[in-house]
């Protein structure tokens, strides 16, 4: 450091450490000269400088503790011990003399500067960082704006904080303490720079200690620096700035939906919402009249979409094969025919160059009127490849040299990645159930009511809202780009689930996969329910999804949705004397979920198969 006083954090060093270290047979004795004497771990760090001693002495009669207290009426080791149980859970700070003259290191003073309720916390801290701290007080500038021009003009961190230039690589990013500013930030600013300075804010300002001998350092835990640094990365701030712009536009989704007369909790918004962003198709399901398709309407309002951008497709009784859902080629006279509802022609809008920027929601409303795997068949294949391959094929290549609207209608459409398809679904006797090769592909969304009790009619949220960037309303209309900033893609390097989360699912696949061969946790859904959890939106708020909540609700979507068959065939899946019951295995590993969720949906499935015989 700069100057010869330096300051230092230390905690009182454990039995075993003296012992070690040769020091004494006691962390804390009294000494010939009658004085309590202990020893200090020095717990502080300044980057490329370490102490020649890990351990100090300090010695009671230079030493004014606040609040501990040195019964004198004791004697010998209960002195000690007395003394010694108030000095275990402090944080002490304390300085080095380089007078050349005495040691070289040598402990002066030494004082308590915790009340009671955090000296716990900071005793179980390994190591602080010792990092430069810039005032007005103690330098040229009047504020943090100052400071950083002045890094922009090119003038380097060692610089500023008075530093040699040899040691400016063990400056990894300094502190500027406003003493004027009376905003939620503390006063606390941060710079590396290289980047923007950026404010601290309270949750993390609250953790510094601040140096009494040197007003030019501030010690910050090890937990608080990781923090700091990754709040400097660019690349870690625009996925913070993204995450605020997608929770921002998840609140509003709920105003929507509640200005709407849609009763839905935020979770299952969010649930929704993560779904449509990264599944190939999500299916909504529950009760008649509950508002399914209008839930998609509030969505594509929250979007800012125009009409056109959202499709509503009301699927019929009557249609067989995909041709009833993307036309057929009249050979008679000689042109193609596209569906009366208007899906191709929005399909060939969204290809168009002009319009990739722009989103597009389809939705496929009561889709299991007719079977989903006769007229949805191409595109069941289809949205499992990658982009550049999904090609819908509206008729044989060769009919194209015949047609007379062949530059309207070409003989393939791709599909993109702006294009999200979504369905919703009524389970009664007048639909049909979907297959494996349907669930295979698509989250399926049990929505529940709200309770009636609950409703507040008439009354809307009042709050708006908050803006994230300059000039960004409530209706502004979401690019392809911009949604597609929130989706991240999987990494099967890295994100492929934790290792217990896939000791899970290998066992409930062995257990389903031995009650029948048709049942099982494949690999595409095992990826699926990985994209869906890096996808949940990330925030501190009690009303986002965590990601054992997550999980939990992507083995209900993803998993529990296949179970189905006979009681003969299924029923030691439910029951709980049985070791690999279902049951067992979210009790084995309640670490990963509660399995609330999937619990009910199984108490049901359980329900009607000793009603009925069988599972759907």
């Amino acid at each position: 450091m700069k100057e010869n006083k330096t300051s230092w954090l230390g905690v009182l060093a454990t039995e075993e450490e003296v012992k070690q270290n040769g020091l004494k047979e006691s962390n804390c004795v009294v000494n010939g000269a009658g004085n309590l004497q202990f020893y200090l771990r020095v717990i502080s760090e300044i980057p490329n400088q370490e102490p020649e001693n890990k351990y100090v002495v300090c010695f009671q009669n230079k030493f004014t503790g606040e609040g501990i207290v040195d019964n004198s009426k004791l004697e010998g080791k209960q002195r000690a011990e007395f003394y010694r149980k108030q000095l275990e859970t402090c944080l002490f700070r304390f300085e080095y003399i380089d007078d050349n003259i005495s040691e070289k290191y040598k402990c002066k003073i030494a004082e308590n500067i915790f009340g009671n309720q955090e000296k716990e916390r900071y005793h179980q801290i390994d190591k602080f960082i010792t990092i430069p701290l810039i005032t007005s007080e103690n330098s040229s500038f009047e504020n943090f704006e100052q400071l950083d021009k002045e890094l922009e003009a090119g003038k380097g961190l060692f610089e500023v904080a008075g530093y040699q230039k040899s040691e400016a690589s063990a400056i990894p990013y300094l502190i500027f303490y406003d003493e004027n500013t009376k905003d939620d930030n503390g006063g606390y600013y941060v710079t590396n720079g290289r980047d923007k300075g950026i404010p601290v804010g309270q949750k993390l300002c609250k953790h510094f200690v601040r140096s009494e001998a040197s007003h030019s350092i501030v010690f910050i835990d090890e937990k608080t620096h990781r923090t700091i640094l990754k709040n400097l990365n660019p690349d870690f701030r625009r996925a913070k700035k993204q995450q605020k712009c997608e929770w921002n536009f998840i609140k509003h989704f709920e105003q929507t939906a509640n200005g709407s007369g849609l009763y839905y909790t935020v979770k299952d918004l969010i649930n929704f919402h993560t779904a449509v962003k990264s599944s190939p198709l999500v299916i909504l399901s529950g009760l008649s009249g509950t508002g399914k398709s209008q839930l998609v309407w509030c969505y594509a309002k929250a979007l800012g979409l125009e009409k056109e951008s959202l499709k509503m497709i009301p699927v019929r009784p009557n249609w067989s094969d995909d041709s009833d859902l993307i036309g057929f080629v009249d050979s008679m006279h000689s042109v193609y025919r596209p569906d009366d509802a208007g899906f191709v022609n929005t399909l060939i809008e969204a290809s168009k160059a002009e319009n990739q920027d722009k989103l597009y929601l389809i939705c496929f409303d009561e889709m299991n009127l007719a079977r989903v795997e006769h007229y949805f068949s191409q595109f069941l294949s289809i949205l499992e490849m990658p982009e550049q391959n999904r090609f819908l094929k509206l008729y044989a290549k060769e009919y194209e040299t015949r047609l007379y609207n062949v530059d309207k209608y070409p003989s393939s459409v791709k599909i993109g990645n702006n294009l999200r398809f979504i369905g919703t679904v009524n389970m009664d006797e007048s639909t049909f159930h979907f297959s494996d090769k349907v669930l295979d592909r698509a989250n399926v969304i049990q929505l529940d009511l709200v309770p009636y009790t609950e409703w507040r009619v008439g009354e809307g949220k009042k709050a708006e809202p908050e803006q994230t960037e300059p000039g960004q309303t409530e209706n502004e209309v979401w690019s392809y780009k911009k949604y597609g900033e929130l989706v991240k893609e999987l990494d099967l390097e890295k994100d492929i689930l934790s290792a217990r989360e896939r000791e899970f699912l290998w066992k409930v696949h062995t257990t389903l996969n031995g009650c029948s061969k048709t049942l099982g946790v494949g690999p595409r859904i095992l990826k699926q329910i990985a994209k869906y959890l890096i996808n949940l939106p990330k925030t501190e708020s009690e009303e986002a999804i965590s990601r054992r909540e997550g999980f939990d609700i992507q083995f209900v979507q993803r998993v529990l949705t296949k179970v189905r068959g006979q009681k003969e065939q299924l029923y030691d899946i439910f029951d709980e004397n049985v070791k690999t019951s279902l049951p067992k295995l979210f009790e084995e590993y309640s670490d990963i979920s509660d399995f609330e969720k999937s619990k009910k949906m199984l108490e049901v499935k359980k329900r009607e198969i000793e009603n009925y015989g069988y599972t759907l």
